[in-house]
């Protein structure tokens, strides 16, 4: 057992207290903290705590990854599979999308960092809202003629004749001149802003708007559902979804990779025809409430690469389930106490613990460290990171 240090992301997106509160430090930040993340990819590698302990969990999994990973060390090319993060946005992140493992490998080179997947998923810590998936093309047209932009309901027009509507839709948008998606963006925004009050969707959309003025995502996201998950959610985006997160806070579970697509609301390179390649859009998010299992609530994703478990701690040892497989298990509002046979481990919030294959362990809500403490106070929920079962 090994306890972890994450690694935080200052995107420009991101809260200047979420993450500083959760973690117990001084909040506002100086720089905005937008991402926490627990694992062992190679741009931001946990740091290992403890007496003695030296490096990262990159290089811990490296330098024994039969041992560290079990069984599962063939399979994911001695790779940890998952990365555990939190999400902290206030303002809007890029519209994407992400492979599968056959396109990433048929892709040109140069095109990911490697050749895996990146399904991820979502457990809701606030409302979070976000535009995923794609609307229905005939709400799409609908929505068009509401708005009444005589470019945007052309293009919906010529778009009905193609075999894949909201295909052709999507490519026409993303190929026009920068000046013409500027134009039809502001024109789209201004058609909003009366109806935005009876509609979040369109009030979304008014609100991202100041933060990326004349992008063409702001038209892009008129055609995919705005959803807001609840405390409690959680929704599994696979491989090809079109998504953009709003604002909120989440738990994030992923595959180990970087593999992106970006469709809009972004500075970053847009590659119009990759992402046209691997857009699935049929497929949605669905919220879920996960089934209960010895303590534990359960969500499981089908993938390979991840699932993930929450609980609640309390003084007696909850089972940290095990499987012969590696977990990240992290903790949020007090610190608890991960048990194992020989050593004991006192986890803070905003800190993970990580149990290699073969370990076997309980957690505990710790004693308070210090009498009067507010977060000692709290009862602590932990997250449990694993492999799936795929």
């Amino acid at each position: 057992m090994q306890l972890l240090e994450g690694h935080i992301q200052h995107y420009a997106w991101g809260s200047h207290e979420v993450i500083a509160r959760m973690t117990g430090r001084a909040a506002p930040t100086p720089e905005p903290e937008a991402e926490l993340w627990l694992g062992a990819h190679e741009a931001a590698p946990s740091r290992l705590l403890g007496d003695g302990a030296q490096g990262h969990l990159d290089g811990l999994v490296a330098a024994d990854p039969q041992r560290v990973l079990g069984d599962l060390a063939a399979r994911f090319g001695g790779r940890l599979p998952f990365l555990l993060k939190v999400l902290a946005p206030v303002q809007a992140l890029s519209i994407q999308a992400h492979p599968s493992v056959e396109e990433a490998a048929s892709a040109p080179a140069g095109t990911y960092g490697d050749g895996w997947a990146k399904p991820e998923a979502w457990y809701a810590l606030t409302d979070f809202e976000v535009f995923a998936g794609l609307r229905r093309f005939d709400d799409t047209r609908a929505l068009a003629e509401l708005l009444d932009v005589e470019a945007l309901t052309g293009h919906v027009a010529a778009a009905t004749e193609a075999p894949e509507p909201a295909r052709a839709l999507l490519a026409t948008l993303l190929h026009l001149s920068s000046d013409e998606q500027a134009e039809l963006a502001d024109a789209v925004v201004e058609a909003c802003r009366p109806l935005a009050p009876a509609e979040p969707a369109l009030d979304a959309v008014v609100r991202i708007a100041e933060q990326h003025p004349r992008d063409i995502g702001l038209v892009v996201l008129l055609v995919m559902r705005h959803v807001v998950l609840r405390p409690g959610d959680y929704a599994f985006v696979d491989a090809g979804v079109l998504h953009a997160g709003v604002r909120g806070v989440v738990v994030e579970i992923l595959a180990n990779s970087d593999n992106v697509v970006r469709a809009g609301l972004t500075p970053k390179h847009i590659d119009v025809d990759e992402l046209l390649r691997i857009a699935d859009l049929d497929r949605q998010i669905e919220p879920e409430r996960g089934v209960l299992d010895e303590g534990w609530t359960c969500f499981p994703a089908s993938t390979p690469y991840f699932m993930l478990r929450t609980a609640p701690v309390a003084a007696d040892p909850l089972p940290v389930p095990a499987d012969g497989r590696p977990r990240i298990l992290f903790a949020l509002d007090a610190p608890v106490e991960v048990v194992g046979p020989q050593a004991t481990v006192r986890v803070a919030p905003g800190q993970g613990c990580f149990l290699e294959a073969g370990d076997r362990a309980h957690v505990r809500a710790a004693a308070p460290a210090e009498a009067g403490s507010a977060s000692d106070a709290a009862r602590p929920r932990v997250f449990l990171a694993a492999p799936g079962d795929a």
